[in-house]
């Protein structure tokens, strides 16, 4: 059996290899005769299995969140902070999580800052994260960034739950009737109406629709495949480039009401990860860069990189929010927030409205769908039996 290893030699040096070993504590036996420190050890699994696992044990965002306000708590009431990430370690039930921790704890007790060791798991700790722990670090105040940033993440978790919740039934019913539609094209109605194809009749013109449709789905759908996955994967492609990332950006904003609350959604996230920021003591061009790079739309991006070159200059950031792209409340309250030298708590607050006006969107947009799914179903419906009965009608009123 082969075993992966991170060890460090008596000067301090790291070293990565692996050695084949009967067992983990044959193969730590094996590392020590080297002279080498074992840090970690684990047995190489083949890349499936390392995919696999990967997905089983994926660290979630909301076990990101437990642990971070468990760390604030221990922190904040004086443990050591080596010693607080090994309890969390020894209660971690996610192995990948576990494996993380118990990396970090290692890294710490060798000299490295907890930033430092975050650094190493970005798929679990991301660049903003880790930048708030270091600014934590180094203003001697980790205690009460960590206490801002749990109630931080734990907001968010709430607001995506809000999000996702109410998503949840016009995604159902949509994915249900495309799933019964199909099923109805390839094995209901072929069956119906082959009666109807076979006749020397004059069909009606929805009849002959249903027919073609059908007939489409049932001797073409490999095509109807193979156009689907091209389209996404041209898509995909157009995306990754500038001029097409942003026009998808501006064409998603320009939706009736999903693009309203997209934009909220994405203001929400702004303001209160700025707030963050600015509260740990990161410089605003820092903070901008930074926020810039987390944001998902490229139309908030670039303004965003457009401010940063003002603040640069010397601009106030508050006249850089240009109101075609951020609403006219943002740079009123974050003007107010210079002038009185609360910017952190003003995008709190910003954070707090544009949650509310996104949940209260979300509602509506809820509730504006149910009719145009039961529009749309009963059209659907309208038609097939139209198309079904209108032949038999006709031969039955022509005798």
């Amino acid at each position: 059996m082969e075993f992966i290893y991170k060890a460090k030699d008596i000067q301090g040096q790291e070293h990565v290899g692996s050695v084949k070993s009967p067992d983990a504590h044959s193969a730590a036996v094996t590392i020590r005769k080297e002279g080498l420190i074992v840090i970690s050890l684990s047995p190489k699994t083949p890349p499936v299995n390392r995919l696999l696992d990967r997905f089983i044990n994926r660290v979630g965002f909301s076990e990101v969140v437990i642990f971070t306000r468990q760390l604030a708590t221990m922190v904040s009431s004086g443990l050591v902070l080596s010693e607080a990430i090994d309890i969390l370690e020894d209660q971690q039930t996610n192995k990948n999580l576990k494996k993380a921790l118990n990396d970090i704890s290692q890294d710490i007790k060798g000299g490295l800052t907890l930033a430092q060791a975050f650094s190493k798991y970005p798929d679990i700790f991301p660049h903003l994260y880790v930048n708030l722990i270091k600014a934590g670090e180094a203003s001697g105040k980790l205690d009460s960034i960590l206490l801002q940033m749990a109630d931080g993440l734990e907001k968010e978790r709430e607001f995506q739950a809000k999000i996702k919740g109410a998503m949840i039934y016009p995604v159902l019913v949509l994915s249900m009737m495309l799933v019964v539609l199909v099923i109805m094209m390839i094995f209901v109605i072929p069956k119906l109406l082959t009666l109807y194809s076979q006749s020397t009749m004059e069909l009606p013109l929805p009849t002959k629709i249903l027919i073609t449709t059908s007939n489409l789905f049932v001797n073409y759908w490999w095509l109807g495949l193979i156009i689907l996955i091209g389209g996404y994967i041209g898509i995909d492609r157009w995306k990754r480039t500038p001029e097409g990332n942003l026009f998808l950006g501006k064409l998603i904003l320009r939706i009736p009401i999903a693009g309203k609350v997209v934009a909220n959604v994405a203001l929400t996230n702004f303001n209160r990860t700025f707030g963050l920021l600015i509260s740990a003591g990161i410089p605003l061009l820092d903070s901008i860069g930074i926020v810039s790079d987390l944001m998902d739309n490229p139309v908030f991006k670039n303004a965003l990189k457009e401010s940063y070159s003002g603040v640069e200059k010397g601009l106030p950031f508050s006249s850089l929010l240009t109101a075609n792209i951020f609403p006219k409340i943002i740079s009123q309250m974050v003007r107010v927030g210079e002038e009185t030298g609360k910017v952190d708590e003003i995008f709190f607050k910003l954070a707090d409205y544009f949650e509310s006006e996104s949940d209260h969107m979300v509602k509506n947009l809820t509730v504006a769908i149910e009719p145009i799914v039961l529009i749309i179903l009963g059209i659907g419906v309208a038609f097939l039996v139209i198309s079904i009965i209108l032949p038999i009608y006709k031969l039955t009123t022509s005798f």
